[in-house]
This record gives C-alpha cells, sequence and structure tokens, in this order.
C-alpha cells in the first residue's frame, strides 16, 4: 500500500484514510507535553515489562494463593469497557438510533483500542511470551481461555475493520449495517466466554455462579457507556467532534437503564448467598469477607458508588447537566474496576483447602506496566484524535436525515391512503 498526498496541505492518504499528519505539526505545547507525559508512562512500562522478563515471577506479587493479579482484572475491565462503544455503535445501525451517529467512529475506535489492551496484558503477563504460540498450535478445547482470547483477537480485528469502513465509507450503509451483524455476536461471544472463564470454575465457589455471565454483561455495558461519554465531552471540548445536548442525554438515559439492571442483578446474587434457606456456607463465608472483612474497602464503594451514580441521573430534570454526566459516569468506571478487581479476589479469598488468603496488592512493576498499558491506550486516542477523519461529514448527517423524511412521508402517505 502506498503513501499518497491529497490536495489538504499535510494531509497523507493510505489504505484509503486520509491522515492528517499536518494537524500534528501545528499543534500546541500543552497537547506536546501530555503526549510527553504518555510516552513517559509507556516507557516506564516497557521497563517493568523488561524487569519481569530478565527476573521472571519474583519481581510480581502473584504467589500460589493468587495466581491471577492485576492483568486479569484489567483484562475483564478493557474487555468489558469495550462493550459500550459496540452498543453505541450497534444502536445506530440496527435500531435507527441516529442520535448517536456522530459518535460512531470513536465509538468503535475506543472498542478497537480497548480490547488491544486486554491482549496486551496478557503477554504481559508471560514469563515467557514466545510461547504463546503453543496455545494457538495446540489449544487446549477444555479451557475457557482458548475461547476468550481468541474471540478478543477476532473482535479486535473487526473493531478496526469497521472503522475503517465507516471512515473510508467503502460499501456503504449497506456494508456497516453487514459488518454490525457479525460485530455484535462477536461482542456477546466475548463477553460471554470472559465471564465463563470464572463462571465455569467450580473450586472457587464465588465465581461458580450462573448469574456470573448476565451480570458480566451488565456491567461491561454500563462502564463502556460511562467510559465512552466521558470520552465525547474531552472530543467536544477539544473540537475533535460536534455533538448535541440531546445525544448526551440520550446516552445519560440509556447509562442510567443500564447501571439499575446492574445493581438489581448484583443485589439479587447477595440475596442467593445470604438467603436462609437459599445460602451456601461457602459462599456465605467467602462474600462476607467482602462486606465486613478486609477486602471490604474494595467491594463497599461499588454498592455506594454504583448507587450514587444511578441516583444522580434518575432525575429527569438534572440528567441534562454535563456535570451530573460526567461525576455518574465517572463514578461508574471506578466502581466497575474496583467490582472487576473484587471479582477476581472473590476466588482466591479462600483456596480450594479452606484457607483464607490476605487481600492481593500488586507489586510496583505491576502497577507500572498497568499504567503503561493504560498510557498507551489513551496516547492512542489522543493521537488519533488529531490524525483520523473522526468526525461524520455533515453531508452523511443531512442525507439520512433527508432519506428518513422521505420514509416517513412515504409510511403516512400510504397509512392516509
Amino acid at each position: 500500500m502506498a503513501i499518497v498526498s491529497t490536495t489538504r496541505p499535510g494531509v497523507k492518504r493510505f489504505i484509503g484514510v486520509d491522515f492528517d499528519l499536518g494537524s500534528l505539526r501545528v499543534a500546541g505545547p500543552r497537547y506536546w507535553a501530555f503526549v510527553s507525559l504518555l510516552f513517559s508512562l509507556v516507557a516506564l512500562g516497557v521497563m517493568a515489562w523488561g524487569a519481569a522478563l530478565t527476573e521472571g515471577g519474583s519481581v510480581m506479587a502473584m504467589r500460589d494463593d493468587y495466581p491471577w493479579g492485576l492483568w486479569f482484572a484489567n483484562y475483564m475491565y478493557y474487555v468489558g469497557l469495550s462493550a459500550g462503544g459496540l452498543v453505541v455503535y450497534a444502536s445506530v445501525h440496527l435500531f435507527g438510533a441516529e442520535q448517536f451517529k456522530p459518535l460512531s467512529r470513536v465509538a468503535v475506535l475506543q472498542a478497537g483500542v480497548l480490547v488491544m489492551l486486554a491482549l496486551l496484558g496478557i503477554i504481559t503477563d508471560m514469563e515467557r511470551p514466545a510461547r504463546a504460540v503453543w496455545m494457538l498450535l495446540t489449544p487446549n478445547p477444555t479451557s475457557p481461555f482458548v475461547y476468550t482470547g481468541s474471540a478478543a483477537n477476532i473482535y479486535m480485528i473487526i473493531c478496526f475493520i469497521d472503522l475503517w469502513i465507516l471512515i473510508t465509507g467503502k460499501g456503504g450503509e449497506k456494508l456497516a449495517f453487514r459488518m454490525t451483524l457479525i460485530a455484535l455476536p462477536f461482542a456477546i461471544y466475548l463477553h460471554t466466554t470472559t465471564a465463563f472463564v470464572l463462571a465455569l470454575n467450580k473450586s472457587r465457589e464465588l465465581w461458580n455462579s450462573a448469574v456470573m455471565v448476565p451480570i458480566f454483561l451488565t456491567s461491561a455495558t454500563a462502564s463502556g457507556i460511562a467510559l465512552l461519554l466521558i470520552v465525547a465531552y474531552i472530543m467536544q471540548h477539544y473540537r475533535v467532534l460536534e455533538l448535541t445536548s440531546s445525544m448526551f442525554r440520550s446516552l445519560a438515559t440509556l447509562l442510567a437503564t443500564v447501571i439499575i439492571i446492574d445493581l438489581f442483578l448484583l443485589v439479587v446474587e447477595m440475596l442467593t448467598i445470604y438467603w436462609p434457606t437459599a445460602a451456601k456456607p461457602g459462599h456465605t463465608i467467602r462474600f462476607s469477607h467482602f462486606l465486613t472483612g478486609e477486602y471490604a474497602k474494595f467491594f463497599l464503594p461499588v454498592l455506594v458508588m454504583g448507587i450514587i451514580a444511578f441516583a444522580l441521573l434518575a432525575s429527569r430534570k438534572n440528567r441534562h447537566m454535563p456535570a451530573i454526566q460526567i461525576t455518574a459516569a465517572a463514578l461508574y468506571v471506578v466502581a466497575i474496576f474496583l467490582k472487576r478487581y473484587s471479582l477476581m479476589s472473590m476466588g482466591f479469598v479462600v483456596n480450594p483447602l479452606g484457607q483464607y488468603a490476605p487481600p492481593y496488592v500488586p507489586s510496583l512493576v505491576e502497577v507500572l506496566i498497568a499504567l503503561g498499558l493504560a498510557a498507551l491506550g489513551v496516547l492512542m486516542m489522543t493521537v488519533a484524535a488529531k490524525v483520523l477523519p473522526l468526525r461524520v461529514p455533515e453531508e452523511e448527517h443531512e442525507a439520512e436525515h433527508r432519506a428518513a423524511h422521505t420514509d416517513a412521508v412515504a409510511v403516512g402517505s400510504l397509512e392516509a391512503g
């Protein structure tokens, strides 16, 4: 593929996409200071990963009691966050939610970047990454990791192909619609198989629950929409996108709806654990560590922040206010991270031999790797906001509005006739 110069100064075309490299040259010092900070964090993450590769597991806090650590909590978190982008994108093509159309490119980009971060987290946990090839050559069909790992890879590729289609317009609305029909089942498959990594593990009692899959899906969707709402405000603030207040109100309404479903499922699970005639001793003992024990500092904020986030968005009077929307979204993004951390810990708080394990605290190396990956994701979004054409052209909106208006008039005429 050749890089082609366009008539616009500083814009290069590659694989049909116009990259506005000239905008980087005229970017202000604050932009480059932020990019430099992100590069520094990424470099620290790479150095920390280098330490893990050379020193082995001794620089990690993961031990026998906690064979999975921060990387796994982040894997669940990033995979979940990617759901919000797809929900918004799919709702445009499947349900005609045209108010989300200006956000579609950013939504797909966000989903692809987040799944990529989840996959990179798995690689950084491997002390011998080259051996991952054996997983591909000799997959174990009884391991859920085979399914969630392959689904994440395919889903990431689908997201970036979707983004290319949306930007170039190749195939028009018909191809975009068909890609949505492919992407949506894959997204559900990805989140389901990720939840099955926990739910199918019968030796870890709190994971082995039938409600694990639906609660994983609702948490993923809610946190993903919340993050997308925050990203949308940032993009609008820096004039990358022009978005309407009605779009934000619709997104906030959707977020409030999913939050209350997510909280409802969590309360149902807790009632099942503690109901006298339904409680299983193993579940009750383990969950009590998260309500009153050492783990409560991770789990109780999930409930508190979740309820506050919903309460803020529940009122129609306040839901349209940007400060309310951003506060509620930020609360739920943080709440779901703590929820993933707690979820990971629930399987290890008491081992299969009945021995209690104190809370896992990641080592500095693990934290730096996680920060480096997060910085890489923000860096990609920051550069993409400058370089990629993320704004949906106005004529595309107008054409769709005209088509929708024509269809409405035609339907009205038929009904009148």
